[in-house]
């Protein structure tokens, strides 16, 4: 009697201690499949994180290239929006003329710390007022330069094409302060890990150069 009871007690024992390996390996399987199912949701919203400052940085420098085409001047002021020095170009200004030949401009302007790049539109003696706003921008700077820059071997936009030639730089001040020119303005951007590059000029601003076209006109 008292060995089969024993043996039934061994038998119990067995089966706990069965049931409470179970429960540890099934413990651990979910542990681990938790643990796999965060990291599935981190690299998610890393890769969702990455596409939308790339396609910000994108959108950024597209808008800017194509406001360039229009622009009578493109410009690093000297103080920013905010009235703060600009000397790290974290600001570009842009300046045209509308249908009525009514003068207007605005500016690109980047806070460091919330690392967003904002759009305001600018008028005299009035505040800056705030557009769109691109995110996830982790670096801005604007650098004016010359024409003439780019047949300088030492410049960063030394362009071998243009060796030995001689440009001429024009630079002039329009009435509301701005400054106009064939002068360049290069624009290097950070987001997500990766940094541009884009190299903007005016594209209708009057640079002092005179192109005169003879043709015989229809009889």
């Amino acid at each position: 009697m008292g060995g089969h009871g024993a043996r039934r007690l061994r038998q119990r024992g067995a089966a706990l201690l069965d049931l409470l390996i179970g429960a540890a390996a099934a413990l651990v399987i979910f542990a681990f499949l938790v643990s796999l199912l965060h990291t599935l949701v981190l690299a998610s919203a890393s890769r969702h994180a990455l596409m939308l400052a790339r396609s910000q940085s994108d959108q950024l420098t597209e808008r800017m290239r194509s406001e360039a085409a229009s622009a009578w001047s493109i410009s690093v002021p000297a103080s920013d929006v905010n009235g703060d020095g600009n000397a790290d170009g974290h600001e570009i200004d842009f300046g045209t003329e509308d249908a009525t030949r009514a003068r207007y401009s605005w500016c690109y302007f980047f806070n460091v710390n919330a690392q967003t790049v904002t759009r305001y539109t600018l008028a005299p003696g009035a505040s800056p007022q705030p557009g769109p706003v691109y995110s996830q921008i982790t670096a801005f700077s604007a650098q004016a330069y010359p024409a003439s820059a780019i047949s300088q071997p030492s410049s960063a936009l030394y362009d071998p094409l243009f060796t030995g030639s001689t440009v001429t730089s024009v630079s002039y001040q329009l009435p509301d302060g701005s400054v106009a020119g064939n002068a360049f303005v290069d624009v290097t951007l950070g987001a997500a890990g990766t940094s541009r590059s884009v190299l903007l000029a005016t594209g209708v601003a009057p640079t002092q150069f005179t192109v005169i076209v003879q043709y015989t006109p229809p009889p």
